[in-house]
């Protein structure tokens, strides 16, 4: 009789807990695109103000098949997920592992102590790791952390029970910033910008956010991100004459050369292995992967800009590199158009015309002109630059060339992610050539860029910025005035543009509306994922600014 009344009792228990007890969250961790039915899609910059992701070097990745929970993952090499949760005691289940490739070791801590250790998965495997949790603060904190030198982190999916929540949650410790654009009476009140002192405190912390490789971005390893933050330092030197700035740049270009490969490309992503040290197949790997004109077009430019300020030997160095770029991998990638290709991207060689390749390789063979004088390379700058100006819209807006495919499309005048970087040839074109059919070319396209009724004038909210959208186009729009600086400088003395430049000044200048497009904003918090870029680009417009032409090799030193 007492062994059936224990047995009803702990039944009885059971049902009650089974009650009470609730999936709070069904995550399904990648692209929101291939979700799982009945879980939740969290990317690894979620705008779900119930979770965030913080760490290095995080992405998503989806490996296909059928397998929808599990055939998308986050990714990263170390990594903090935080979950908003009424306090109490919670069961959570974590699934890690990946398709395609082996990961691990790696610990697991939740709210600071040890929940699984030595995690580690095989290809194609999937392992469940279940435990408990107590919430005091109303956040559930997961830590994944590498052992030793273990390759990166993936998770796929993670189930979070107890009790039914009573109120909703933020992940957040501090709110993100307004996405609303300010007024020109907010503008105003802010008082006088100082141009000189914005740049010098975008200079410092950039500088104290390189991180211990050198490089500048600990959300990526694409040397593209790195490039205007490189350059900003550069311009920083240029102006205060701190050599600190200049050393944290040649950190980073020195470890750029170490990586050149045998056929004269570098790859879209900085290694921080010098190629001397990597085996045979790891090299041919890099040079059969992707080489891409488009990005690291954006790194080699570097190498001209930092020319102008380094010691002989390096110069020396650095001269050589680009040359080599320049003539022995970059120079077939140009199609009769002028236009170029992407170059070799993911293991195919492109055939059609990439805009933003036809921009950052304009820009980059006439920075290498500005440095040698050389005819050549200013040639197939202007030539890139006559492709873009030819691919423009009266009403303002630009045709957009895929990177993959032989279409073209017209692109909205704030597609900044793309678009900024037609202007990297045009604006280097503008100040180095000596064709005056062409800079008049430049001066009819931007007068339609900049008052066509598609235009950027247009474009702005509260007739100040251009409307907040997703990071990696708000990192690009930092520089966008830079347009509107030059067409106002030397090519069309109008007060409405000479206004917007005003206006794009105090808005760069005061951090709390600067921070609205990732600049300065911490680099592990979801809106600062292209904090480090966006930083750069805006330091270039304040570099502009402060001493005209600076960034394009024209100022006098």
């Amino acid at each position: 009789m007492k062994i059936a009344f224990t047995l009803v009792l702990l039944v009885m228990v059971e049902m009650a807990r089974g009650e009470d007890t609730v999936d709070v969250y069904r995550i399904d961790f990648g692209p929101k695109e291939t979700c799982a039915k009945g879980y939740i899609p969290v990317e690894h910059r979620s705008s779900d103000a119930r979770f965030m992701w913080k760490g290095t070097k995080m992405g998503m990745r989806d490996r296909g098949g059928d397998d929808m929970l599990n055939r998308d993952l986050v990714h990263g090499d170390r990594g903090e997920f935080t979950a908003g949760l009424d306090n109490g005691d919670y069961d959570v289940e974590i699934t890690f592992g990946d398709k395609s490739f082996a990961h691990g070791p790696f610990n697991v801590l939740a709210q600071g102590k040890l929940a699984c250790e030595k995690v580690a998965t095989k290809k194609g495997e999937f392992v469940a790791k279940t435990f408990k949790v107590r919430v005091t603060d109303e956040k559930l904190r997961i830590e994944i952390v590498p052992v030793g030198e273990a390759p990166n982190f993936t998770v796929t999916s993670m189930i979070v029970r107890g009790k039914k929540q009573m109120k909703a949650h933020t992940a957040y410790d501090t709110p993100p910033p307004p996405k609303a654009i300010p007024t020109v009476a907010e503008l105003e009140a802010a008082g006088k910008p100082d141009p000189k002192k914005a740049l010098k405190t975008y200079c410092d912390w950039l500088l104290a956010h390189q991180t211990k490789s050198g490089f500048f971005n600990q959300n990526s390893s694409e040397w593209y991100r790195t490039s205007y933050p490189l350059r900003t330092l550069l311009a920083g030197y240029d102006i205060f004459g701190e050599k600190r700035y200049l050393d944290a740049v040649t950190v980073c270009l020195d470890k750029l050369l170490s990586e050149q490969l045998p056929n004269a490309a570098w790859a879209s992503g900085f290694r921080n292995k010098p190629i001397s040290e990597r085996t045979q197949k790891e090299v041919e790997q890099a040079m059969g992967g992707t080489t891409n004109t488009a990005d690291v077009g954006s790194i080699s430019t570097c190498l001209a800009v930092a020319y102008a300020y380094v010691d002989n030997e390096r110069k020396a160095k650095y001269l050589d590199a680009l040359k080599r770029y320049a003539e022995d991998y970059c120079m077939q990638w140009q199609l009769a158009s002028g236009g170029f290709t992407n170059g070799r991207w993911q293991g195919k060689d492109m055939t059609t015309p990439y805009s933003v390749a036809t921009g950052t390789q304009g820009m980059s063979f006439c920075a290498l002109y500005a440095i040698t004088g050389d005819e050549k390379y200013l040639k197939v700058a202007e030539r890139a630059a006559k492709f873009l100006l030819d691919n423009w819209k009266e009403d303002g807006r630009p045709i957009h060339h895929h990177h993959a495919k032989d279409t073209a499309y017209v692109a909205k005048v704030t597609s900044f992610g793309d678009i900024y970087y037609y202007h990297e040839a045009i604006l280097w074109v503008w100040h180095w050539t000596k064709d005056e059919k062409l800079k008049d070319r430049i001066r009819q396209v931007y007068s339609w860029h900049i008052k066509g009724e598609e235009g950027l004038l247009h474009a702005r909210e509260n007739a100040v910025w251009w409307p907040v959208s997703h990071p990696w186009t708000n990192s690009k729009a930092a520089a966008m005035p830079l347009v509107l600086i030059e067409y106002d400088r030397s090519m069309a003395k109008d007060p409405e543009v000479h206004e917007a430049v005003e206006r794009c000044e105090a808005f760069l200048c005061n951090p709390d509306f600067s921070k609205r497009i990732g600049v300065m904003c911490e680099p592990d918090l979801p809106w600062g994922e292209y904090s480090m870029a966006a930083t750069g680009f805006g330091g270039l417009t304040l570099a502009e600014l402060v001493k005209p032409g600076v960034i394009f090799l024209k100022a006098k030193r």
